[in-house]
């Protein structure tokens, strides 16, 4: 193992962003190590299950008909379908996006995520670095019910 994989092993990932150019160049980076997505092969069935995804988080657009509602199905679905990939990249070579991780991180430099649920308007401006990595530690709670 050479040294830059060994490093990449042991640098600890959790807590750090990136700046909005070093999310950019990593993302380029690591769907350039992922097989080529051809979304007009898929089965049937799978669509159906992208669109399932879809229809859950709200993206599935409010008319089907529109001008862009096709364009923003695919535009989501393949969100999706990248997302699944970098699993299956992470899981079939975790040293390779370990690796680039770490030097995306030694070009850019990082910092922890803030602790803060408040959102600003300033923080919006720069939501990958700022707001994304905050929302998706936030818990989410069932509302209590009213007694009635």
């Amino acid at each position: 193992m050479t040294d830059d994989q060994a490093g990449a092993a042991d640098l600890d990932l959790q807590g750090l962003v990136l700046p909005d150019e070093g999310i950019i160049e990593l993302a380029d980076k690591l769907t350039g190590y992922m097989m080529e997505i051809r979304l007009d092969g898929m089965p049937d069935v799978i669509g159906q299950v992208l669109d399932d995804f879809l229809e859950q988080c709200g993206e599935m657009p409010e008319d089907l008909t529109g001008p862009g509602a096709f364009d923003q199905i695919t535009k989501h679905q393949l969100a999706v379908t990248l997302a699944y990939q970098l699993g299956r990249l992470e899981g079939r070579s975790p040293q390779v996006v370990r690796l680039l991780v770490r030097q995306a991180i030694e070009k850019w430099g990082s910092r922890p995520v803030e602790q803060s649920p408040d959102i600003s308007d300033e923080d919006l401006e720069r939501p990958k670095e700022l707001v994304y990595p905050r929302l998706r530690r936030l818990e989410y709670v069932e509302p209590a019910e009213e007694d009635s």
